[in-house]
Formats: C-alpha cells, structure tokens, sequence
C-alpha cells in the first residue's frame, strides 16, 4: 500500500478550476446553463474526493494525538475509524459524479440556473433515471447523442469494475448495520461456542474484512475513480471554458440579463 502515492499525486486538483465563476457565468449562463451546473456539481465531487483522500492518509497516521491511547486496540481503531470514513465518502464521490451527469442533460434553462433550480433538481437524481434519460436521448438521435452514448458507456464501465462494485457492496452493508468488522477488531462469532455430535449452530455475524485489503480496494478505486472523472469532464466541459476573458459589453449585457430573470 503506497501512502507516499496519495500524498504526492495532486492531479485531481485541477477539478476545483471548474466551479463556475463569473467569468462562466457570463460566457454561458443563457447559452448553456446547464454546463455551469455541471461544473458546480464537478467542484462537490473535487471537495469529497479531497475529503475521502484525506481519511485515507490519517488512517496512515503514526501517532494518532489525542483520539487515541497507546494501546495497540486503540491505535487499530483510530485507524479503522479512518478508513472507514474514507470508504463512505469514496462511495458518496460515485453519488455526486451522477448529479454532473444528471445536471448536464437536464433542460437548459437561464431561470432555473438563477432561481437555483437545479440544485433542486438534484433530489431527482438517482442512477437509474440517468441511465434512463441517457437512453432517451440516444434512441431519439437527438441533439449530443454521440456525447450522451459516451457518458451511459463511461458510466456502465465504471460501475461494474469490480473495485467499484466491491466498494459499493461495503458500503451499503454500512448503510445496514453501521459499522465494517476488521479482523482483530472485537469479536464476531460466527457460530455458539457448545457442539454436540460434532455440529455446532451458526450464529447472526458480520462479514469480517482484513485492513490491508481494505487498503487495498480503496487504493486501487481512488486511482480509477480519478480516471473515470477525467474521462467525464472532457466529455462535459466545452473548450474555451477556463478562459478568463470576456468583452466588457457582453459582460455588462449577460448581467442585466441574470438580473431581470432573478427579480
């Protein structure tokens, strides 16, 4: 397990250039709003990929201060603390790269960027009325079908990578019982301790996880996840959308514009 990988490799810090700014504001408020949408949902995923990263290295901590005593049990559970954090926002990371999705090929609308409209819209995001609006779009032949194709693809291929899907699997079962059990991190009996006739009855347990093949999933889908949203921008994000500049006129013009429709 390479920590040193995580703490060196800052690539991903350029998703945080794609929050829109005034600049995208007045480029493509009316012309194309939902991109803007788009690129405020990108710079959520850059903050909870930065927090998941972040949960991931303390668990690599040394000395863990204050939350934990000197015990080697309680030194496994700051860890285990940790990396499950860390499992949770990696899983949420998936979550808010739909709402991108969801966010781009929603109607484009000027009101609704201004009356915050699509920060609502969010709540109707769910990967299944992704993928279903995604193939609407294809079997219409409508208007950003080849793009629309390559996302629902982009989309698929990373949900059933097996990282993913082992990732997932751990995280739901969170969902459900709370917690992850790590080997030699408490009990967890998997059958009643008296056998009579060589049979013994299994008792309700958890799935048990060893901590470096947590590490282990969790490093190689932090790297894959990273991929998966290079991939999704450059099928997003238009050419021309960092550029800084914009006429005065038009800036002054696009502004009145978003005034009028905010009042």
């Amino acid at each position: 397990m390479d920590y040193n990988y995580l703490r060196e490799n800052l690539d991903f810090q350029k998703w945080h250039k794609y929050a829109p700014l005034d600049t995208q504001y007045i480029k493509y408020a009316e012309s194309n709003p939902s991109v803007i949408a788009a690129g405020h949902k990108i710079d959520d995923v850059y903050y909870a990929y930065c927090n998941a990263r972040a949960s991931f290295m303390f668990a690599n901590s040394e000395n863990f201060g204050d939350i934990s005593g000197q015990s080697d049990i309680s030194r496994l559970y700051a860890k285990t603390h940790f990396l499950t954090n860390a499992l949770i926002e990696y899983a949420i990371c998936l979550d808010i790269s739909w709402q991108v999705v969801w966010a781009y090929i929603q109607p484009a609308s000027l009101e609704y960027l201004i009356n915050q409209k699509y920060k609502d819209m969010e709540k109707e995001c769910t990967r299944d009325s992704i993928l279903a609006q995604l193939r609407c779009i294809i079997s219409q032949n409508s208007f950003g079908v080849s793009i629309a194709q390559k996302l629902l693809d982009l989309i698929n291929r990373f949900d059933n990578d097996d990282d993913t899907l082992n990732l997932r699997s751990i995280y739901n079962g969170i969902k459900h019982q709370g917690i992850i059990h790590y080997e030699g991190l408490g009990a967890n009996f998997t059958e009643i301790s008296i056998s009579i006739n060589g049979k013994t009855p299994p008792m309700l347990h958890r799935k048990s996880y060893i901590i470096e093949r947590i590490e282990e999933l969790m490093f190689s889908y932090h790297k894959k996840f990273k991929v998966y949203m290079d991939e999704m921008i450059a099928l997003i994000i238009p050419e021309g959308y960092l550029e800084t500049t914009v006429p005065f006129e038009a800036a002054i013009t696009e502004i009145i514009k978003m005034n009028e429709v905010a009042e």
